[in-house]
């Protein structure tokens, strides 16, 4: 019994493989024209083909008109508060200057002491006298005739100590920012192009062996 069936399927599916095999000679026997016969053909060259597909040329490129509307702009308004300076402090010293002046040799004994001298004495001091006595306690008169002047170098302060103040960061008041999100625009239009120009050709996809 066994036997038997198996025998009848063994038959069945000859059968079936022999109609299949009939059907693939059948169908790839007919010959690819691109346009009526595209897919399962044999080639001109004798090529099998999944895919064989005639198009025609385009002269012109195939557009079409995409019409955009107006865009308004959006924007939104960013605050900024106050902020104070920022400053540090110098602190500039004395500014001395030098300088050179004119003066009288003064008198260095008690008779008119600090005034313009006259005289000089043998022991070096300058008297304010010229007359009788003068410098009769320091050793008689030197010289007289004066005033005599003498230069000399002194210092002065040319600018007193000041502190300064130094802003690194002014001061800024509080202001509000307009932030643009989106540009206004005005409406146009698009040409998209669907396909461009090209010479007539085919599309072939040859049989995966």
């Amino acid at each position: 019994m066994k036997a038997k069936i198996f025998a009848i399927f063994a038959t069945i599916f000859l059968a079936s493989s022999a109609v299949n095999t009939a059907y693939q000679n059948w169908e790839w026997g007919h010959k690819c024209d691109g346009i009526e016969i595209t897919t399962h053909c044999t080639g001109d060259d004798g090529e099998r083909y999944n895919k064989y597909i005639f198009h025609e040329a385009l002269a012109e490129d195939r557009t079409i008109v995409v019409h955009h509307d107006a865009v308004a702009e959006k924007s939104h308004i960013v605050h900024h508060p106050a902020t104070p300076a920022k400053t540090h402090t110098v602190y500039h010293p004395d500014e001395i200057g030098v300088r050179v002046i004119r003066r009288c040799i003064r008198t260095t004994i008690s008779y008119k002491n600090g005034t313009c001298a006259r005289s000089q004495c043998r022991d070096g001091e300058y008297s304010g006298s010229s007359g009788r006595g003068t410098c009769s306690y320091h050793g008689g008169v030197l010289r007289s005739g004066g005033p005599w002047y003498e230069y000399i170098t002194e210092t002065y302060v040319k600018k007193k100590a000041w502190i300064e103040t130094v802003v690194d960061v002014p001061a800024k008041k509080a202001w509000d920012e307009k932030v643009i999100d989106i540009q206004a625009k005005a409406a146009w239009d698009e040409t998209v192009i669907l396909e461009k120009a090209h010479a007539a050709y085919y599309e072939k996809e040859l049989l995966k062996p």
